[in-house]
Formats: structure tokens, C-alpha cells, sequence
């Protein structure tokens, strides 16, 4: 970030300082090449003049403030950020004193919720050294605080599986006993009561096993069988298979797919798991009626380095028009034993976001504003297509 924005300033120092024209109508004139610079750059951009007024805006600019550089050019920096009153300071503080100015991490208050973002502001000065505007980089840390809780999350998962699977161990085999001497009295009663009595203790047998197994899908990193996966097809085989339980109902569904979506490059059968763990709990909140709504996109902001150069993501939003989760219960969504259903074992959501985060995705509990929950899982796409 501090290479990249010296670089950057230096640019704008000579492309400012020589004509302080707003950026937008600069991205189409081709005798302005540092434009189509900045007008790639992901980072917010923002250019102002001496007195503080903005002359120039990126499209990340607009994206992070809500506004278009049409509407920006013009206004006092302390306007624009009046909801966030420490940018307007550092830009202004800038252009009192001729210094840059940075901040590790502040939230930016815009489009209706706060983004944590860092920022950098540092002055441009003229041919005679006098500050004759500045520049204030803003960058997005919305990513990098998504991984930070994912990998926290992994980490306390992966401990707690040390565990898990020394107890998966320990129980299973009881189990098999205990089935097997159940299924043996079975046959040698003829009550029955003791009859009902012995395939309760069958059936209790065979939830407990399969308690078992799931804590072993969760203390065991899954082996990925890595491929280039449509998400799409994905998604419908999901519904296709959900559309034929009693719990769908008359759950309408409402789809918004981006057809220009790259692959992803992922596990199948892991991915599928995931969606359609998603999808169930979805359909069990809703009961057999409401909505069901799947969208997908590309997530343009979002990119991580490769050695073979930028990796982007794509995400999945499942939403539904449930109650949704009480606030004070979404920390623990992702927590294992954590359910907010009776019946429910704790364990979907815990081994969902295992999975998840072998794939270097991520999973979070994003709830629509009009009520009800939503899932969004972001999933790097293949890396033969994210060049």
C-alpha cells in the first residue's frame, strides 16, 4: 500500500499540478493516460485543490463514498465525509501543514453502513514546493478483516477437531455394540413395547452415529478433488434436489445469477455440500411458505495477490424471508454445538465454513434489511480465468 501510493502520488503531483481538471472527463482523453492509471486503481481515490474542494474522483472513489464524480468535483472535502468527520481533519490538516498524514484503520460512513477502511492523504506541491492541493487514498479493509475472523474461526476449529476426533473415536465403537446388542434383543422379543422400546434405542443409536461422523467431517480437513466448477450448476442441482423435499412447500424462488461468471476452482461434491446444508436451513426457517432468493456476483473489490498475478472472488447470497437470527446469536452462528433450532446438532454450519475455508473463501451471516437471513460465501475464481 505505501509503495503503491507513492507511486501514485508522484503521478498526480505532475498530472495536477500541471491541470487540476476533474478525473471523470479525463478517463476518455487520450492525452491523459495517468486517468485510465487511476480509474483502474481499486482504491478510493480522491483528488482535492488547495482549498480543500474536490476536483477529482475514481470509480473506487465513488464506490467507497456513494457518490459520482460528477456530483464530488466541487464539493468541500469536510462536506462529502460529514458523516465521517476524520477525513475531512486529515485532508485538511494535510493541506495546513504541507505533510502527509495516515491512520491505520477508521470507519467511512457510506451507503448506509460503515466500512472500515485505511487511509493516507499527502499534499501536491508545486514547481516551487508550496502544497497546491492533495490526494487521499482510501483503502477498503472489509476483505481483510473477513479473512482475519475466517481465520480465526478455522483456528479454533481445527483445535477444538484435535479433540473432537479423539472423542469420535471413543464413542464409535460403544456405539457398535450397543446397535448390534439392540438389534439382537429385537428379534428375540415379541412385547410390543419392548419391540418400540429397542428400535428407539436403534434409531438413537444411528442419530448418535451420525453425530459422530460429522465431528470427524469436522476435525478432518476435507481432501479437495480441485476442478473448475460452475457455480450456477451448482446451485440448481441444490434446488433441483431440495424442490423434491416436503419442506419446500410453497416456498417461491427468486433467482439473480451474473451468466458472465467465471469458474470457480473447487471440490464439487464439497461445494455442493455446502449450498445445500444452506439451502435446508433455509427452507426450515421458512416452514413451507415465504421466499427463497439466490444471487450471485462478481465481487470486483475483493482480490488477493497470487504469484501469477490477482486472484478474484465471486459470491453466493442465500437469503430467505424467515424471522432470521437474533442479533445477539450471529457471533455464534459458525460455532460448533451452536443451533437455534431444538432438533438442530450445532454442526452444518461449523463444517460449512471448514470447507469454505480450504477452498480460501468465505462464509458470513449477511441478513437482507427487510428481515429475514442471508449466507453470502465468497469463493476465489479459477485461476486461469482471474488474470
Amino acid at each position: 500500500m505505501r509503495t503503491t501510493s507513492r507511486r501514485l502520488f508522484g503521478l498526480l503531483t505532475l498530472a495536477v499540478g500541471a491541470k487540476p481538471t476533474p478525473l471523470a472527463p479525463l478517463r476518455d482523453e487520450p492525452r491523459a493516460p495517468w486517468a485510465d492509471v487511476l480509474a483502474s486503481i481499486e482504491d478510493g481515490v480522491i483528488v482535492l485543490d488547495r482549498t480543500g474542494r474536490i476536483t477529482g474522483l475514481n470509480p473506487a472513489g465513488e464506490q467507497l463514498t456513494g457518490m459520482s464524480a460528477s456530483q464530488a468535483v466541487g464539493t468541500e472535502v469536510g462536506m462529502l465525509f460529514r458523516t465521517s468527520p476524520w477525513v475531512g481533519e486529515m485532508a485538511r490538516g494535510t493541506l495546513v501543514e504541507g505533510a502527509a498524514r495516515r491512520r491505520g484503520e477508521g470507519l467511512l460512513a457510506a451507503r448506509g453502513h460503515e466500512v472500515p477502511v485505511s487511509a493516507t492523504c499527502a499534499p501536491v506541491l508545486d514547481t516551487a514546493g508550496r502544497a497546491s492541493g492533495a490526494v487521499l487514498v482510501l483503502h477498503d479493509l472489509t476483505l481483510q478483516h473477513t479473512f482475519e475472523a475466517t481465520t480465526r474461526r478455522a483456528d479454533r476449529l481445527a483445535s477444538l477437531g484435535t479433540v473432537a476426533s479423539g472423542l469420535a473415536h471413543e464413542i464409535k465403537n460403544p456405539l457398535g455394540g450397543i446397535k448390534g446388542a439392540a438389534q439382537l434383543l429385537r428379534g428375540a422379543v415379541s412385547d410390543p413395547e419392548l419391540v418400540r422400546c429397542t428400535d428407539i434405542i436403534i434409531h438413537e443409536v444411528e442419530r448418535l452415529d451420525g453425530l459422530v461422523e460429522q465431528l470427524r467431517e469436522l476435525s478432518t480437513p476435507p481432501r479437495l478433488r480441485l476442478e473448475a466448477v460452475n457455480i450456477h450448476r451448482v446451485l440448481n442441482d441444490v434446488v433441483a434436489l431440495q424442490r423434491q423435499s416436503p419442506a419446500w412447500g410453497a416456498v417461491a424462488l427468486r433467482t439473480a445469477f451474473d451468466p458472465s461468471l467465471p469458474p470457480v476452482r473447487g471440490d464439487r461434491a464439497q461445494l455442493t455440500q455446502v449450498f445445500l446444508n444452506l439451502v435446508k436451513n433455509a427452507l426450515e426457517a421458512l416452514g413451507g411458505t415465504g421466499a427463497l432468493h439466490l444471487s450471485t456476483r462478481l465481487e470486483a473489490r475483493f482480490h488477493i495477490r497470487r504469484r501469477s498475478g490477482r486472484g478474484r472472488f465471486l459470491s453466493v447470497l442465500i437469503e430467505d424471508t424467515g424471522p432470521g437470527v437474533p442479533e445477539e446469536h450471529q457471533a455464534q452462528l459458525f460455532s460448533p454445538f451452536f443451533s437455534t433450532r431444538a432438533n438442530g446438532t450445532g454442526l452444518g454450519l461449523a463444517v460449512c465454513h471448514r470447507i469454505v475455508s480450504e477452498h480460501g473463501g468465505t462464509i458470513g451471516y449477511e441478513p437482507p434489511r427487510g428481515g429475514g437471513a442471508g449466507f453470502r460465501v465468497t469463493l476465489p475464481v479459477s485461476q486461469d480465468t482471474a488474470r
